[in-house]
Order: C-alpha cells, then structure tokens, then sequence
C-alpha cells in the first residue's frame, strides 16, 4: 500500500541526546533520508546546527548508516527508505 506511512527507526548518539531530551531513538516517519532529518529536526531543533552546515549540507564527520549501509555508498540524503528500516547517525567523535 503505497499510502501506508514508511516508518523508520532512528537511533540517536550519545553525543546528541542532550538535544533529544534524553532520547536515543525516534520513530519516523518519511520516504528519503531528507524526510526522516527534517522529521527530526522539528521534533529536536537544536540538532540542525550539529548535523547541517549553514547551506543545508551534511556534514562530512556526520555518518548515517541506512540498516548496515553508509548513505554516502548510496544516494545519500536522497536514499530511499522502508518501513522497518533503521537509521543510525553517527557524528565522528573526535577529530585529529
């Protein structure tokens, strides 16, 4: 059913979830990893600014993995997702 509403699991860092009230995950709803950020982002603001530069880009230290998959190896912000997939951010933890 192409109505049904694709839910996605996001788990969220360590780092990140003074952002999220404590969160480590979300369920999403959205088609593309885009719809599933922006989901997030209204729910959690402040993590614009630790994902996406001023221009709206990723950061390079941001990893996503769709299921066991680093989105870069695939359409990146533009993969599209399943319902019952999950999506795992994470920020590199040190630079160097």
């Amino acid at each position: 059913d192409m109505n049904a509403e694709t839910k996605v699991q996001v788990w969220l860092p360590s780092v990140l979830r003074r952002h999220t009230d404590g969160a480590s995950r979300a369920l999403l709803s959205g088609a593309k990893v885009s719809e599933i950020l922006a989901e997030l982002i209204v729910l959690y603001p402040v993590l614009r600014s630790h994902l996406f530069d001023a221009q709206g880009t990723l950061y390079p230290f941001i990893t996503i993995f769709r299921n066991e998959v680093n989105i870069r190896d695939l359409e990146l912000l533009e993969t599209e997702l399943g319902s019952g997939d999950e999506l795992r951010i994470l920020p590199a933890v040190a630079g160097g």
